[in-house]
């Protein structure tokens, strides 16, 4: 495992003008820069200004012109932008909450139909059917004796109102059908 150094046990001395590296120690070190070259302020010369022409300032002005209409162009697309996605997402917001109150009154109409579903289910029981037919309209169970049995094994037979039968062997024509049956009224 390494130990770390301390800050004083680093040596700091080659970071050091090579006048100073006999002190070894940075808090004993006065002030070595001569005051005259403290207050020396760089040159500064002021260069003069080109004058511009009539048609140079007026090629300037216009492309300075174009250039903020572009900015202002490109700002109110995005600025329009944003109030088109802003107003998208508040749509969507009111559609959800539109969405979501009509799903909650169908879970409560389905709520109510199970209810009533159970309350007809209640009220029309097999039991209370039959009690409402024997007790007040006066019916009876249907009994053997009052059951009637139909035969179709025979030959099919059409049976006119009065004692003629017409059978469908016969190899009569429409038209004489309808004249047998119109005279016979």
């Amino acid at each position: 495992m390494a130990v770390a150094q301390r800050y004083t046990d680093a040596d700091f001395a080659m970071f050091e003008p090579a006048s100073s590296v006999y002190d070894r120690n940075a808090a004993r070190k006065v002030n070595t820069i001569a005051p005259n070259k403290q207050a020396q302020q760089p040159d500064i010369r002021l260069l003069p200004k080109k004058k511009k022409s009539l048609v140079d300032a007026k090629l300037e002005m216009h492309a300075a012109a174009k250039k903020s209409a572009k900015i202002i162009g490109f700002a109110f697309f995005f600025l329009t932008m944003f109030a088109m996605l802003l107003y998208s997402h508040l749509r969507v917001d009111e559609l959800t909450r539109d969405i979501n109150n009509t799903n909650a009154m169908l879970t409560q109409a389905q709520g109510e139909n199970v209810r009533l579903n159970m309350t007809l289910d209640s009220m029309i029981s097999l039991e209370k059917v039959e009690n409402y037919a024997k007790n007040t309209l006066g019916m009876t169970k249907v009994e053997g004796y009052q059951i009637e049995y139909v035969d179709l094994s025979q030959e099919d037979q059409v049976v006119k109102s009065g004692s003629k039968k017409v059978s469908s062997d016969e190899k009569t024509s429409f038209l004489q059908k309808l004249k047998a049956y119109l005279t016979e009224k």
